[in-house]
């Protein structure tokens, strides 16, 4: 059976993060035949990375200090032939990435492309690393800095092709012995070998593919956290930990701000007895994912997503008008805006949306070009989303609750996200951490 195991950055740091890696990769090694071990871009690396595409006449420093922090931590958790071999391979991705970084210095311009093959060197470099110090600690291991998929040339979101990859995978896993493989998360290549990556939060994604395509039955996501909470501990002093969330409450916890995990890692799991744990590298604690929802299935967690603004549409001239709904989203895609919440009542007199505050200008900027022809007024609110969820709000007794407290806050919107398993609340500003805070407590207390 393999088990496949991913790393996160932000518990890559310093030399008691990789002891405590290495003694867990040890317990997982004591149970299962094989493990496949994805890791991610040591801490802070891959904003390090973005900053130098950003930075151009700075990126040469850049990448520089992030070479020098992978060979500090590697001369001090390696030594002898590992830390020499590794040097090597480190050095050797550093000098192309330094070549690169002059490049771009001297450009001043860096494409879609090069931006993901830039980025790309932060997994790569991390799995040289992270492998040569398992091997350190008498662990089996080598490290594939190939990255496992094949995907399509959508540069920083790329889609993955699984027939191929599949078939990677199988030539990847097929020429290693040793029990312990790490591969690059986040990261994949286009048939012509151009790297891309899969977007933010990619290598839980990476995990969780490699799952489905080798029939892999458990993926185990390590972070710094025990599992995913009822809440955020720095917003609800009591929140704690979820034993069990069913797909659908999984996936509407992550996209409402839980838990920071990539748009598509729970889609391979679908369809399939594939588990999903989330656990802390530090202390005790999990969160299984798997299933559907079941009977027992109460209210499972909240979330309060603040700094975001309320754009109000209002004109007679959308009423009945085939696309005019549509116009407008395109307006917020021409600005390149998110929209986190968009609604319309029956009447067809206003559309909603709900975007970050720090890109509503930009599509302000855009809806205003279509006053006097489309658009009679444009109002903006602050406002908090607050997000309930759990697969008890099918059960019409707990909708009814949570209906009754967020009433007495006059929300300004409501809406059920998938398979009915949360809903959110748009309410003013200062009202939105009141209601989460009390809809918290009907989640812990009952």
């Amino acid at each position: 059976m393999v088990l496949i195991v991913k790393i996160g950055g932000s518990i890559q740091k310093d030399e008691r993060d990789y002891e405590l890696i290495v003694k867990k990769i040890k317990d997982f090694s004591k149970r299962k035949d094989k493990i496949l071990v994805v890791t991610s871009a040591i801490k802070n690396v891959t904003n390090d990375l973005i900053s130098a595409t950003l930075n151009t006449d700075n990126s040469p420093n850049i990448v520089t200090e992030i070479y020098e922090r992978h060979i500090k931590l590697l001369s001090k958790l390696t030594d002898g032939k590992e830390f020499e071999n590794a040097f090597k391979d480190l050095s050797r991705l550093s000098d192309e990435l330094f070549r690169v970084a002059w490049s771009i210095r001297v450009l001043d311009e860096v494409t879609p492309r090069v931006k993901d093959y830039i980025l790309s060197f932060g997994e790569r470099m991390s799995t040289i690393l992270l492998s040569a110090i398992l091997r350190s600690n008498g662990i089996e291991a080598e490290g594939i800095i190939t990255p496992p998929f094949i995907t399509d040339d959508n540069y920083s979101e790329a889609n993955v092709i699984e027939e191929d990859s599949k078939k990677e995978i199988s030539s990847i896993l097929g020429n290693v012995k040793a029990n312990v493989v790490v591969l690059p998360g986040f990261i994949g290549r286009t048939k012509e070998g151009k790297y891309t990556t899969l977007g933010r939060g990619g290598s839980d994604y990476t995990a969780t593919l490699l799952g489905k395509l080798i029939d892999s039955k458990e993926v185990r996501l390590v972070t710094e956290v025990p599992g995913i909470m009822t809440g955020d501990p720095k917003k609800f002093k009591n929140a704690k930990t979820i034993n069990r969330l069913s797909l659908e409450e999984a996936i509407e916890l992550s996209q409402l701000g839980a838990k920071r995990l990539h748009p598509r890692t729970f889609d391979p799991v679908f369809g399939s007895d594939m588990k999903v744990i989330v656990e802390s590298l530090y202390e005790d604690g999990f969160t299984m994912i798997n299933g559907q929802c079941e009977n027992i299935d109460g209210l499972k967690g909240i979330s309060l997503l603040d700094n975001v603004k309320l754009v109000t549409v209002e004109s007679t001239k959308i009423v009945g008008k085939i696309g005019s709904a549509a116009r407008i989203a395109n307006e917020a895609k021409e600005a390149g805006v998110n929209i986190i919440s968009i609604s319309q009542p029956a009447s067809e007199t206003t559309i909603q949306l709900a975007v970050d505050s720090l890109s509503a200008n930009r599509l302000l900027s855009k809806l205003e070009e279509l006053k006097g022809t489309l658009v009679k007024d444009i109002d903006v609110n602050d406002v908090n989303i607050v997000g309930i969820v759990g697969c008890g709000i099918k059960k019409r007794e707990i909708s009814t609750k949570v209906l009754s407290i967020a009433s007495a806050y006059d929300p300004l919107a409501i809406s059920r996200g998938i398979s009915n398993v949360s809903m959110t609340f748009i309410v003013n500003k200062e009202e939105g951490e009141k209601l989460a805070k009390e809809l918290h407590e009907v989640i812990v207390n009952g």
